[in-house]
Order: C-alpha cells, then structure tokens, then sequence
C-alpha cells in the first residue's frame, strides 16, 4: 500500500488533488482539496483510492537529441 504525505499531490477519480490532512486512527483516510472555477472542492478517501502523480516522479526521454 502507498504512503502519502501532507502537501503531496495525487490523483483521485481522474483529478489532482493536494493532500491536506491525514486521519491519525482507523479508518485512516485523507483529506483532498483542489480548486475549480465553482470554488474549493473537498473529499476524503483512503490510500488504496489515491495514485500517485508518476508524471513528476517517472523520469522520461522528452528533450529531443543532439547529435
């Protein structure tokens, strides 16, 4: 199971999130905030609902060569 910290950005149901607060005591879950043009959008959701954002950690060959 993945571990995430406070401030780290994931990935619920297809949107980013920002994690705000985690629950200390079962069921542990998480507090998500993310910012739409209706306003702040809040959830709570557990670890196995959350992926984390592989597109800031997963390095890739995106400069073209030089040669």
């Amino acid at each position: 199971m993945a571990t995430f910290m406070i401030g780290e950005e994931v990935l619920h149901d297809g949107r980013r999130y920002v994690i705000t607060l985690k629950q200390p005591l079962p069921p542990y879950r998480y507090r998500l905030a993310r910012t739409t043009s209706a306003g702040p959008e809040i959830h709570w959701a557990r670890a196995d609902e959350l992926h984390k954002m592989v597109s800031y950690t997963t390095p890739r060959a995106d400069t073209p060569a030089r040669g």
